[in-house]
């Protein structure tokens, strides 16, 4: 049984229980009435319409303990045979006269606790049907008039009176159906919105890789919000710009943009657009149709199919605390960021970030990126067409405290993600490590062997390395091999990879590359070397800082990991041999310079 179900069912209980002390309230005011006031009316229509409510009742009891399915069926039928019952109660006790009309209002507001609105509203009629039918009928002779207190109606025989007070009824009926479902729907959704919380920390308490978070949110969103149609666009990891794939949002068949754009869209930051400003500012935006001014806002929505409006909602990680408190600033500092409580620091000009003054805000906004305080990931898309504005704004800030209650959980999963990268880089030279670069290159001869494709390998060695650490220290050392690997990673493309192999030595993955490529990239990298002025390189032979390379190719050169490796280390061999500095492939022995 659902939590919706057991809701229904609890309350059908409680009205069932309500029933059985109306009854017996009505037994015995009745009976007092009779006595105190010495009246001789007949009991018999009590007793008639009290026994049949007693019978479904006894029926509905018993059905409701076993039920598990239906039960919007079941208080259906409940609420229809009290209207029904209620009517003949109005009938007995004289019309206009008698003071069971005013439980019609009570079962109004019953319909309202237990149904959807639209049967709320259709009891409403029903409830001023009956009465008007019954009242209209005895006016007219057509069904004679009895009353269990008197046998002339007490207060309304005046068709005017009738139809005013009548008027003055239904108004009552109605505009109690209006707020009773008013109130329902806030506190269903209030009520809903606390479960889907609940439902959400349960989710993520064990959810530490970021693309599970995301999902459990997107799926938590669309409940809560009742829409399908949500999107999630990711910040890159450069932190530059919005990247959404082509599954997501390039129209299938568009020849509108060009050729690139139509693997993915990207949405830099410094573009100003309803996303960017989302994601900078942490706050919720509502985008109309009639309101785009960026070509981003109008690709989105049409990958959207069109919708009149959307919700733009931003997912980040936890704030920690005010940045001024978290780099423990001086008290006296003129920072702008001072006494802003509605405004993200990275979203002000004039703040002073370690000593400097960051006026402007698309200059400082790289500076930002890099730094703690930062916590943007990403935005969520939603369709909120079929929404009234003030319903859409109901709905947004349901969905903006449920996005805030997963941000803890976002900022987990992003640590563990940047300790796994962090798991992979070689900690001096911040390249990947041996291990992952290993792995990467197994996984690349797999990929190269089922697709037929070549790749390069390079083995690298920086040349007479043990001597400059021995004249200038370890330290310096250290300073040397970061910088070799730097200028290595900037003479490589994306798609290339670099590692640290061991000591002084370092590998290149260059997936897709023929021969001449390969040596042609290894030749770049060796001169720049040779070209470079490195730090206390006066001492080395030839007074400079230079690189040996090996190079190998798949499948010529090896087609397993232990071949090509071998290939590339000999071929390195080969150089330091011939006199160091200098770029030689396998089965190649003379240099090439």
């Amino acid at each position: 049984m659902t939590y919706e179900q057991s809701e229904i069912k609890e309350r059908l209980q409680w009205l069932i229980k309500l029933r059985w002390t109306g009854c017996v309230s009505v037994l015995v005011v009745t009976h007092l009435v009779r006595e105190i006031a010495g009246l001789t009316f007949s009991l018999i229509p009590v007793y008639i319409i009290l026994g049949l409510v007693a019978i479904y009742n006894t029926y509905f009891q018993l059905k409701l303990k076993a039920q598990t399915k239906d039960l919007q069926k079941n208080a259906i039928e409940q609420i229809s045979l009290d209207f029904l019952v209620l009517a003949g109660a109005i009938y007995f006790s004289g019309g206009c006269d008698s003071p069971f009309l005013y439980y019609y209002i009570f079962h109004i507001v019953i319909s309202g606790i237990l149904l959807p609105s639209i049967w709320t509203y259709r009891f409403a009629v029903l409830a001023i049907v009956l009465p008007t039918s019954i009242v209209g009928l005895k006016h007219f002779g057509i069904l004679p008039h009895f009353t269990i207190f008197r046998n002339e109606p007490m207060l309304f025989s005046d068709l005017s009176v009738i139809a005013a007070y009548g008027g003055v009824f239904a108004s009552t009926l109605l505009l109690t159906a209006y707020f009773i479902t008013y109130l329902s729907d806030k506190l269903y959704k209030k009520q809903e919105e606390i479960r889907r919380l609940y439902i959400l920390s349960e989710k993520l308490r064990s959810s530490i890789v970021i693309s599970d978070v995301i999902e459990t949110v997107k799926e938590e969103l669309q409940t809560l919000s009742d829409s399908k149609n949500i999107k999630y666009i990711p910040l890159n990891k450069s932190k530059l710009a919005l990247v959404a794939d082509s599954s997501s949002f390039i129209a299938q068949g568009d020849k509108q943009w060009p050729a690139a754009m139509n693997h993915e869209l990207i949405i830099p930051l410094a573009d100003k657009n309803a996303f960017t400003d989302t994601l900078l500012s942490c706050e919720a935006h509502i985008l109309e149709i009639t309101g785009i001014t960026s070509e981003y806002e109008y690709r989105v929505i049409k990958k959207l199919d069109n919708p009149k409006e959307i919700a733009v909602l931003p997912l980040r990680g936890a704030f920690t605390a005010k940045c001024y408190e978290f780099f423990h600033c001086p008290d006296d500092i003129d920072c702008a960021a001072y006494g802003s409580e509605d405004r993200r620091c990275w979203h002000i000009s004039g703040t002073h970030c370690h000593g400097r003054i960051m006026r402007n805000i698309t200059e400082k906004l790289k500076e930002c990126l890099d730094c703690d305080m930062f916590v943007p990931v990403g935005i969520f898309v939603m369709d909120t067409t079929r929404k009234s504005k003030l319903q859409s704004m109901i709905d947004i800030d349901a969905c903006m405290r449920l996005i805030d209650a997963a941000s803890l959980a976002v900022s987990n999963a992003k640590l563990y993600e940047k300790t796994l990268e962090l798991s992979e880089i070689d900690g001096l030279t911040l390249v990947k490590n041996r291990r992952t670069l290993l792995k990467q290159l197994n996984a690349e001869i797999q990929r190269a062997h089922r697709y037929k494709k070549n790749f390069g390998l390079m083995m690298l060695d920086v040349d007479h390395f043990k001597q400059y650490n021995d004249t200038n220290g370890h330290f310096q050392g250290d300073i040397l091999l970061k910088m070799i690997a730097d200028m290595i990673s900037d003479n490589l493309r994306d798609t290339d990879a670099v590692g640290r192999y061991g000591g002084e030595e370092f590998i290149v993955l260059l997936p897709e590359t023929d021969k001449e490529e390969t040596i042609t990239i290894a030749e770049r990298i060796r001169c720049g070397a040779d070209g470079h002025k490195f730090p206390r390189a006066e001492a080395q032979p030839g007074g400079k800082i230079t690189i040996s390379i090996g190079v190998s190719m798949y499948p010529e050169d090896g087609d397993t990991f232990e071949k090509i490796i071998r290939a590339a280390d000999d071929a390195l061999y080969a150089a330091k041999n011939t006199g160091r500095n200098r770029v030689i492939a396998a089965n190649m022995p003379e240099a090439l310079i």
